[in-house]
This record gives structure tokens, C-alpha cells and sequence, in this order.
């Protein structure tokens, strides 16, 4: 007989732990938590009154749900239990206090029953508790009763736990999602109000030729030196076009190994070798939107015919897969190569080149349009200063000239490098002198550019041509300190003073 009540107390738990679990499950909220479980406890202890309390922010306990009590009941327990003290009780003196204050709002019932406290803990602190009153019955908790409601704090301390980490993982969520949308709307921004700095007539034509080719999905091929910016026209031309919204995804063919071209364009499937796990591609992972792929002409033979077969179908297949997968991309292509030369050698595939080059822009090398360069410089200058934290007054006119006339066979990244180091090496608030650039620029700066020197009639008038210009560039290299350009030059600074009264030298404008 004994066995018999075991088992059906066995079961009894069981089926009370199920329904709490099975209820938990469609709970989307802490409040409807502790709604379903008072609900079920009540019901399966057969108790009459019931409440519980959640734990709050800043240590504070609060009613979230209550049965068998009057409206006044949280009013009660604010202004007479839940206090500051209360959270960092013990279990059993929060019982106490509990059955303290019910015994003397609502009579002598409570402190007569049996009633009982449970808590709910998570990993570091108490989220909230249960008090169940005494049973209709008249019967106390029983040891199985209290093992019971340990269990089923368990189950709630989890399901708690599990939602307040969904609950941030949700807010996080919703956090990236707006950061996204503001980056993107700063992305668009940023290249409709124009990111490639020129105003000569080249590039002036190539920004309309990208507009106009952006409106079109057909497929595009950038030709054009190393550092002419071939990326950044891709990126204008996505931005410009009905795929903004969606993915931009770059790649360069030389920093893949041959061997990893296909599967890193087009995936992998888990499982083809020992250790693979399945990867996208960048062709899937550039569905709905833009692939850039630069320096095409080094693409290996094999993978030009398969990117062929993508341009063709608009499908493909993972490395060790056997399911076609549709893909709507739209492929911007560039390369430093003449491909019709590549061609001819064998090294590009013909129909591949023909499919690719229906729409095709050409930038021009940066000693092309010279015209750009002092913007180029002043866009570089004003974007490095914050990365540098290094301010200057700007290029003195010399060196701006020696900029202009260099032929930078690096092309604007060439000329980003070299404004990168010139602020680098700079002392703050400087003026970029010939002499703070790099040795393959200032080369030129040894030939002075003196027309009063070279004009002159009389040595005198050459001489004074020649003073003139080297204080001038004293005094604009250390910002008119005197004392400091005396004492340079060899001069005292009353000699100095009157040099400069002489041969009429004024600050100049740096830019």
C-alpha cells in the first residue's frame, strides 16, 4: 500500500512539473510566467489565496500577480514589506516578514496555516518568488510538497533566465539593426553626394558614365592602372543603382589561392574532406545585389569557365554539392590588364571577356588629370588628420607644385601614402615644406623656382631675389617664429627684421 502512494505521488509530480513546462512554453513574458505558475500551483495544492513577486531593477521587489487578495493588496505589501531590506533577506525571514504582514492586514488565518515561500534564483541573484497560502484542506506542506515547488522554481528560474537573455539578444538585435539602417543611409550619403574627388573633365565624364551605367543590371568591366580607384566606381555604381539596399561584396582574385577560387566563390558543402564545414560563397552571399571582382585577368582558366556558366544561368553549384542554386547578382569586374591582349595569349577566355565588357568605363591614371591632384591632397589631408590626431596649416606652395608635376605611377593611392606620411612626420600646426616629403618627390625641389633670380639685370637684384625666397620659406616653415628663423639662417633677429622690412616678405596664404 505504502509502494502504491509513492507511485502515485511520483506520478502526481510529474504531471504538475509537465503542465508547468507545457505552459512555460507559450509564455512570452516574466508576467505570464508568474500568472501560469501561481495558476497551477494553486490549483494543485488547493490553496485559496496566492501571490507573486518579481525582482526588479535597482533591488526592488514588485506584485506581478496575485489570487484570492483584495485590490488594496499591493498598495499594502509597497508601503510595508517590499523595501530595500527585503531582497537581501534570507528565504526564510522573507517567509516571515510575509506571513507577519498578512497575519496582521488580513487576519490570524495565515500565521495559523502552514503557508509557504518559495524563490526563484538564477545564476547570481534572486529573480522572484512564489507564497502559496495554507490548503483548503488543512493539511501543511508535506517534505514532498516543498521538493515539489523546488523543482518547479527550477524550471521557472530557467525559463526566466532564458528570457531575459531574449529579451537582450532581441534589444541588441534591434540596436544593430538600426545602426545598420544608419550606416547605410550614411553609405548612400556618402556616394550620391559624389566620393570620387576630381574635378577635371575625365572625371567629371567617368562619374556620369557610372550613373548612367547604374541604372542598367547589365554587367560592367573597369579597366584601369593599380590605385586609380576601380573599387570606389563599383561602389558608386551599387550605390547609384536599385541594388543599394543590398549586399556589396568585394573580392581580389590574387589574394585567393588558385586552389580556393572556386570555393570561395561559389561555397562549399560540409562534409567533401575530413574537417570541411559548409561555407557560403560570395556569389550567395552578393544575391539581390552587386560582386566585384577585381583583378579578373588573374582568374584561373577553370574558374573563368564556371563564373561564364553563373553570368549564363544564374545558377550554380557549391564545391561537392549537387543542389543548382539561383542566384540574382549583378558581377562589376576590374583589371590593370589589356584582357583583349590576354586573349591572344590564352590567358582569358574570349566569350568570358565579351560577356563581361558590355558595358565598360576606363579610369584615367592619375598624371592624366593633375588638375585633381591639390583637391586629392586637401580631401587626403583632412581625412588623415582625425586618424593621425596631427593638425596642419597645409602644403606650402612648392610642395604642392612638386605634387602636381610628380607622375605617381601608384596613381591616388600612391598620392594618399605620401600625404599619410608627410602629416605622419609633420609637427603639429606645420606647413608641408618641399622637404618633408618623401626622396622621389623632392627630387625637383633642389631647382629652385626663382623668376625674380632668374630675370634679374644686376647680381644685386639676384641675390636679393634668392634672400627673399629662402626667409620667405624660413618664415612659412616655422610659423614666423624670428627667433627661431635668425638662428637658422645664421642671422641675428634685429639682421632678420630688417631683411625682411627690405625685400617686402609678408605672410602668405597657405592654401
Amino acid at each position: 500500500m505504502p509502494e502504491n502512494l509513492e507511485l502515485e505521488r511520483q506520478v502526481f509530480h510529474l504531471q504538475t512539473l509537465y503542465e508547468v513546462a507545457n505552459a512555460l512554453n507559450h509564455c512570452r513574458d516574466s508576467g505570464q510566467i508568474y500568472k501560469e505558475t501561481l495558476s497551477i500551483l494553486a490549483g494543485t495544492f488547493g490553496v485559496e489565496y496566492g501571490f507573486a513577486l518579481q525582482a526588479a531593477n535597482h533591488a526592488k521587489w514588485q506584485l506581478v500577480s496575485e489570487r484570492g487578495f483584495n485590490e488594496s493588496l499591493a498598495a499594502d505589501l509597497e508601503n510595508h514589506v517590499l523595501g530595500g531590506n527585503f531582497p537581501s533577506r534570507k528565504t526564510a525571514t522573507k517567509e516571515s516578514l510575509l506571513l507577519e504582514f498578512l497575519a496582521k492586514t488580513y487576519g490570524d488565518e495565515f500565521a495559523a496555516n502552514a503557508c509557504v515561500w518559495t524563490e526563484f534564483f538564477g545564476r547570481d541573484q534572486a529573480l522572484g518568488g512564489l507564497f502559496l497560502g495554507g490548503k483548503l484542506s488543512g493539511a501543511p506542506f508535506s517534505e514532498s510538497d516543498h521538493e515539489l515547488l523546488d523543482a518547479v522554481a527550477g524550471h521557472v528560474a530557467i525559463r526566466l533566465e532564458n528570457l531575459a537573455l531574449y529579451e537582450d539578444l532581441h534589444e541588441a538585435q534591434e540596436r544593430l539593426q538600426l545602426e545598420n539602417i544608419t550606416l547605410r543611409e550614411d553609405l548612400l550619403k556618402d556616394y550620391e553626394d559624389g566620393r570620387i574627388v576630381g574635378q577635371s573633365e575625365a572625371i567629371g565624364k567617368l562619374l556620369q558614365q557610372a550613373k548612367n551605367v547604374a541604372r542598367s543590371p547589365t554587367n560592367v568591366l573597369i579597366c584601369g592602372e593599380t590605385g586609380t580607384g576601380k573599387e570606389l566606381v563599383a561602389k558608386t555604381i551599387h550605390y547609384s543603382s536599385p541594388r543599394k539596399d543590398r549586399a556589396f561584396v568585394a573580392v581580389n582574385c590574387t589574394a585567393i589561392p588558385e586552389n580556393l577560387v572556386e570555393s570561395e566563390l561559389f561555397g562549399i558543402e560540409a562534409g567533401v574532406a575530413t574537417g570541411v564545414k559548409k561555407h557560403i560563397g560570395y556569389f550567395e552571399q552578393a544575391d539581390g545585389g552587386t560582386l566585384f571582382i577585381d583583378e579578373i585577368g588573374d582568374m584561373p582558366l577553370s574558374s573563368q569557365a564556371k563564373i561564364l556558366r553563373v553570368l549564363q544561368e544564374r545558377r550554380l553549384r557549391r564545391v561537392g554539392g549537387t543542389k543548382e542554386i539561383s542566384v540574382d547578382v549583378r558581377v562589376v569586374v576590374a583589371t590593370n590588364k589589356n584582357l583583349e591582349e590576354e586573349m591572344q595569349a590564352g590567358n582569358f577566355r574570349e566569350d568570358l571577356y565579351y560577356r563581361l565588357s558590355v558595358l565598360e568605363l576606363h579610369l584615367p591614371p592619375l598624371r592624366h588629370r593633375r588638375e585633381d591632384i591639390p583637391l586629392l591632397v586637401t580631401h587626403f589631408a583632412q581625412e588623415l588628420e582625425g586618424k593621425i590626431k596631427t593638425r596642419i596649416k597645409g602644403f606650402s606652395k612648392l610642395a604642392m607644385k612638386l605634387l602636381t608635376e610628380h607622375d605617381w605611377p601608384g596613381n591616388v593611392r600612391e598620392l594618399e601614402n605620401e600625404v599619410e606620411r608627410a602629416l605622419t612626420l609633420s609637427a603639429e600646426g606645420a606647413v608641408i615644406q618641399p622637404e618633408d616629403l618623401s626622396g622621389r618627390i623632392n627630387r625637383g625641389a633642389t631647382k629652385l623656382d626663382l623668376p625674380g633670380a632668374l630675370q634679374a639685370e644686376t647680381l644685386r637684384e639676384a641675390v636679393d631675389a634668392l634672400e627673399k625666397h629662402l626667409i620667405d620659406e624660413a618664415l612659412t616653415k616655422y610659423n614666423w617664429n624670428k627667433s627661431e628663423v635668425s638662428r637658422r639662417l645664421g642671422l641675428s633677429r634685429l639682421g632678420l627684421q630688417k631683411k625682411i622690412d627690405r625685400l617686402g616678405v609678408h605672410p602668405r596664404e597657405i592654401r
